[in-house]
């Protein structure tokens, strides 16, 4: 498995490439902006995107979908209830002072579902909590540990849970109340050390949240 991370966008997302090594297909999960710089990661690994997969539709991480889009032909993934909120990211970014892209979804999903990228298969779980439908996409990979490679569950989850916090739930859609439920039933639910993959900030592990987080 071919996993990169790095920060795109006004602010700071973390966009996630997830690729098969064997098939080259690839999903870019997030992708708040700085496009040329995820094309250059995906060119150096000699991926090939089949999928722009949305957490939520806050124009942060959805701010470059548009772009990457029109370069890749990959489809956009995202949840219907949250759909109509791509077209009009640019206009929300501008009520914070920052740009991004308007995008149109090219194809729904909810819990449930599953996204197969080569060998790697994404379960989709509901989140939603701090948006009106956000979800996340729990998957196995081999991961470099401590100097050798392990086969570890990985969750990717928006701004649901971050290390040492959760995400906040005071815009159109949040319920913290129903946040704090899902990660309880759906993310701490999976093995201690399933690495977490949050919006933003460093990873985490599910033990590391259930022990420390102050939320629970």
């Amino acid at each position: 498995m071919i996993l990169k991370i790095m920060e795109t966008g006004p602010l700071m997302v973390n966009t996630y490439i997830v690729g098969d090594e064997a098939t080259k297909d690839a999903a870019v999960f997030d992708p708040g902006g700085d496009i040329d710089a995820i094309l250059e990661i995906i060119r150096e690994q000699g991926l090939k995107v089949k999928y722009i997969i949305n957490t939520h539709a806050h124009f942060d991480h959805v701010g470059g979908n548009r772009d990457l889009q029109d370069k890749t032909g990959a489809q956009i993934m995202i949840h219907q209830e949250e759909a109509a909120d791509l077209p009009v990211a640019g206009s929300r970014a501008a009520m914070f002072g920052c740009t991004a892209e308007g995008s149109s979804a090219s194809t729904f999903i909810k819990e449930g579902d599953i996204i197969d990228v080569g060998a790697i298969r994404f379960q989709v779980i509901d989140l939603r909590g701090h948006s009106s439908a956000g979800q996340g996409f729990v998957f196995e990979g081999d991961l470099g540990i401590n100097g050798k490679m392990e086969r570890r569950k990985i969750v990717i989850c928006g701004d649901a849970l971050f290390q040492g916090s959760i995400g906040r739930t005071d815009f159109e859609g949040g319920d913290l109340e129903l946040l704090l439920k899902n990660i309880r039933e759906k993310i701490f639910t999976l093995p201690d050390d399933t690495l977490v993959l949050s919006g933003h900030g460093p990873a985490t592990t599910v033990g590391r949240e259930k022990q420390h987080n102050p939320f629970f």
